[in-house]
């Protein structure tokens, strides 16, 4: 058999509607991770839960990869805005994903404006930024496809970490500084394994609110079946 496609989720509800479009043959739990093994068009497709979290999702990711060595990773779920132009259930295709978890304590924090416990946030001790770039054959792909061609797509890039800001002006000086458009958590952890085991990975985010511009977190997306069309009509 062909090697496989794999679509991973954080919660339940975010692979759902995946399982409902896949003929199942086949659940697998790997420490603690389930894989449910799916067909489609006589293609292999492997639904990971990856749980919530950087941590998490590159643990799912390092198992999937081992196991069922895939083509490539499509790792889907929802992201909070941080920018106005962005509305709830606008889709992100991340171009690069930051990685946003990584902070220092500043010994006089009050001194400071903006989340002083923050001061070195996204780079290494060597002030270099940490982030990943998706894969460039993939992107072509995807930009190839009729079902991206809409005006609430945006191929852009993405903040991830085991955060969630809910600061305004944090949230403009992400996108100020790195260019970041959104925050996600699992991005990172699903990029850093994918990486280091060399198989093509790209995220898709279904934007679930915007705090800027006041509004609410959705939990109930119309759009999540965005990565189902997108095998279906890709």
């Amino acid at each position: 058999m062909s090697r496989p496609i794999i679509i991973q989720g954080a919660l339940q509800s975010e692979i759902d509607y995946l399982l409902k479009t896949f003929q199942i043959e086949n659940k697998t739990n790997l420490g603690g991770y389930v894989f449910y093994e799916c067909i489609y068009k006589n293609h292999p497709i492997i639904i990971s839960k990856t749980k919530i979290g950087e941590i998490s999702s590159a643990i799912a990711t390092t198992l999937a990869i081992q196991k069922y060595n895939p083509l490539f990773v499509l790792n889907q779920g929802t992201a909070g805005a941080l920018v106005e132009w962005l509305n709830k259930e606008d889709v992100i295709i991340g171009k690069q994903i930051c990685y946003i978890s990584q902070f220092s304590t500043d010994e006089n924090k009050e001194l400071d404006d903006i989340n002083p416990w923050k001061k070195t946030e996204y780079r290494t001790i060597d002030n270099e930024v940490i982030s990943y770039n998706a894969n460039q054959k993939f992107l072509n792909w995807l930009q190839g496809l009729d079902i991206l061609n809409k005006d609430n797509i945006y191929f852009d890039n993405i903040g991830s970490g085991d955060v969630w800001t809910k600061d305004i002006n944090q949230m403009k000086k992400y996108n100020e500084d790195y260019g970041i458009v959104c925050e996600a958590m699992e991005c990172s952890g699903a990029y850093m394994a994918a990486n280091s085991l060399e198989i093509p990975l790209i995220s898709i985010r279904v934007i679930s609110n915007n705090e800027i511009i006041g509004e609410d977190f959705l939990i109930r997306l119309q759009k999540r079946s965005f990565s189902r069309e997108l095998f279906i009509q890709g």
